[in-house]
């Protein structure tokens, strides 16, 4: 069975350097005499939807076929939000077996918290350092021992540091 092609609507972003997101409204591309670029738009093959047809008159839309920008978040909102009740779930019923889709989602990593002997601690060690820890690899040793006497990774450390330099400097 073969397949062809046809191109429709244009789907770039005209306001990208705007921030923006605008399409130009093209509703078909253009086959010109020579060359790629539509006749209507001036754009590039690329950017129109592609439509699979079939030598059996059915047609398939190409992967992706979203309209806009705020669709695809709107997907995006909806995949976080099933993502979380999953979570929710696993940690009711951990017996339960889990889909290969469900694995492959992303999960958010876990925000830090601190006690506030911790912030302390932290607080006066950044300012006998002076708020950075650049060029202190002749103390690295001291600031591991540090980080081991009140409990967080040095990793932690210095991400607070720069969270926070602003803050208390």
């Amino acid at each position: 069975m073969q397949s062809s092609c046809v191109y429709s609507e244009c789907m770039r972003n005209h306001a990208a350097k705007l921030g923006s997101y605008a399409v130009d409204g093209c509703r078909e591309y253009s086959q010109p005499a020579t060359g790629d670029l539509c006749a209507a738009c001036g754009c590039h093959r690329s950017y129109h939807r592609r439509i699979d047809v079939k030598s059996s008159g059915q047609i398939t839309r190409a992967p992706f076929p979203f309209t806009s920008l705020r669709r695809v978040k709107q997907l995006a909102r909806l995949k976080w939000r099933a993502t979380e009740e999953r979570e929710e779930e696993e940690e009711e019923e951990d017996t339960e077996e889990t889909s290969t889709e469900e694995m492959m989602t992303v999960k958010r990593r876990r925000k830090s918290k601190f006690t506030a002997e911790q912030k302390e601690a932290m607080r006066d060690y950044a300012v006998k350092l002076g708020w950075t820890l650049k060029d202190k690899r002749a103390i690295r040793e001291e600031i591991r021992v540090f980080c081991e006497g009140i409990g967080v990774s040095r990793y932690l450390f210095k991400t607070w540091v720069n969270n926070n330099k602003k803050f208390y400097h």
